[in-house]
């Protein structure tokens, strides 16, 4: 077993993970590091279909980091990975072009569908699907991803263009959300995934689970509700809807100072966290879900998977 490390970059709208790993026992993944930094590549371009020349420059910024962590780590090979901004954006061969040439990294922009599964068979590696269907949920700055899945097939998937910069950019910050606010975004949400909550009707699934990003900050803000120790290093966390329901309550009455300060809600995600959190309650409300889970594992996670095992 080629024990090489191995580089994966997912260059997402919003934020840019960094996977370092090797092949493990029993084809699981060894992770050497991991890393995210708040990037905003869709910042003030997304809707308008073309990444600003500032975003790229931080998207630079942020591979050349990457990189050496990589290198110092005895990764030799870096594959970046694009998806919401990047495939919607006019100007997305600029930043391909320069990662390239002035670092060597290749950037492949995926679609939808792809990431969608792709995201799966990261989910999988940490947390059991059985016969019952289960719904994934991937929350990024560009797009939403859903799967829904048992353990032997995946029934349907399906990308959304409504991820949180986009919302954000549209609808506005929240400093905190209004009443009116909320109405105005869960019925755009809503209308947006119908053919999602037609799915729900039909396949009734039992649980949600949410893959890493917005999901991470989730899954430690009702941590610290328990009063239990940090996640840390933990890849998984099952909780109840109830739990969601306290923490998207009492996170929607906060301004953006109050959430700048909340433990566990990193500075680049404050003013998308609340969007979050309303797309995740219109998926729970839509499907009466009761139940949750959380998994760190997601995209980088589910394409190392593939690059060492295929």
């Amino acid at each position: 077993m080629d024990s090489t490390p191995i580089a994966v970059i997912d260059l997402g709208t919003n934020t840019f993970n960094l996977l370092v790993a090797s092949a493990g026992p029993q084809e699981q993944l060894k992770v050497l590091h991991s890393e995210d930094r708040g990037v905003a590549l869709g910042r003030g371009g997304v809707e308008q279909g073309s990444l600003t020349e500032e975003a790229i420059d931080r998207a630079m910024t942020a591979l050349r980091g990457f990189q050496e962590q990589a290198h110092a780590r005895g990764a030799v090979r870096i594959w970046g990975i694009g998806t919401s901004a990047m495939r919607n954006c006019r100007n997305s061969d600029v930043l391909v072009a320069r990662a390239a040439r002035e670092l060597g990294i290749s950037i492949r922009i995926i679609d939808g569908d792809e990431e969608a599964l792709t995201i799966l068979n990261g989910v999988r590696q940490v947390l059991s699907i059985g016969d019952r269907p289960e719904l994934l949920m991937d929350i990024g700055g560009g797009s939403v991803e859903f799967v829904l899945a048992t353990g032997h097939a995946v029934m349907w998937k399906h990308s959304f263009e409504l991820g949180t910069t986009r919302l954000l950019e549209r609808f506005g910050p929240a400093d905190p959300m209004t009443i009116d606010q909320e109405l105005r975004l869960a019925a755009h949400i809503d209308d947006h995934l119908a053919p999602l909550y037609m799915v729900l009707e039909r396949h009734a699934p039992h649980r949600l689970i949410g893959s890493a990003g917005s999901f991470d900050s989730l899954a430690e803000l009702v941590q610290r509700s328990r009063n239990g120790p940090d996640l840390g290093e933990g890849d998984q966390l099952t909780f109840e809807a109830g739990e969601f329901l306290e923490v998207k309550d009492r996170v929607l009455q906060l301004d953006r100072p109050q959430r700048s300060v909340l433990p566990g809600l990193p500075a680049y995600r404050v003013d998308t966290f609340p969007i979050a959190l309303l797309l995740i309650d219109r998926v729970l409300n839509a499907g009466q879900i009761r139940q949750l889970a959380w998994s760190r594992y997601a995209l980088k996670e589910g394409a190392a998977y593939e690059l060492l095992f295929a």
